[in-house]
């Protein structure tokens, strides 16, 4: 996790959560890949820019900003392949073996496929919302977003590439995003 740690600049009073990754472990079905929770420990869940948020594992999958499972999203039922260029590629890439990590403010959806029993080697897919398209990128959560922010992809997976080469980011956990709406202050504005 160095180039993310290098590239995210937290704001806000809030950092890292107490995660009992065992106790997930058990709630999810799965463990966690090491750089998210390293990433959880260290961060927590939040936003980066207003742009991308990084969400949280949590027991009650109903608490906002939690990591969840899904089958068959709503924004790919329209697509006949599943959002993949092929058949082939949505037998090879079921939704059912998706675990969302995050999603930006393009309404895209950010996914481990986590096929493999080491999760420290499940790719990451992007399910564009302009694009109503998946891709797939062999690399960890924070591999991903240090791509995203240094430009380091041939082709933006997501629909607002506005974090794309970005460079060094602010980071924002969920709590103290919450605190500062609450006070009527624009968290991204301060």
């Amino acid at each position: 996790m160095p180039d993310i740690r290098r590239l995210l600049s937290p704001l806000g009073e809030t950092l890292g959560e107490d995660i009992d990754w065992d106790e997930m472990r058990g709630a999810y079905g799965t463990a966690f890949p090491g750089d998210f929770r390293e990433f959880i420990d260290q961060f927590g869940g939040g936003s980066i820019e207003d742009q991308l948020v990084v969400l949280s594992p949590r027991l009650d999958e109903s608490q906002p900003n939690a990591v969840s499972r899904f089958n068959r999203p709503v924004i790919v039922e329209a697509d006949r392949h599943d959002g993949w260029e092929s058949p082939e590629l949505a037998q090879r890439y079921p939704l059912a073996k998706m675990l969302i990590w995050g999603d930006t403010v393009g309404a895209d959806t950010l996914c481990w496929f986590t096929e493999d029993q080491d999760p420290d080697v499940w790719p990451v897919a992007v399910f564009s919302r302009s694009s109503l398209m998946w891709s797939l990128h062999r690399c960890g959560m924070t591999g991903f977003l240090a791509r995203v922010l240094t430009g380091d992809l041939p082709d933006s997976p997501l629909s607002d590439a506005s974090l794309l080469g970005w460079g060094e980011a602010r980071f924002l956990h969920s709590h103290d995003e919450k605190a500062l709406h609450e006070a009527g202050i624009d968290p991204w504005e301060w």
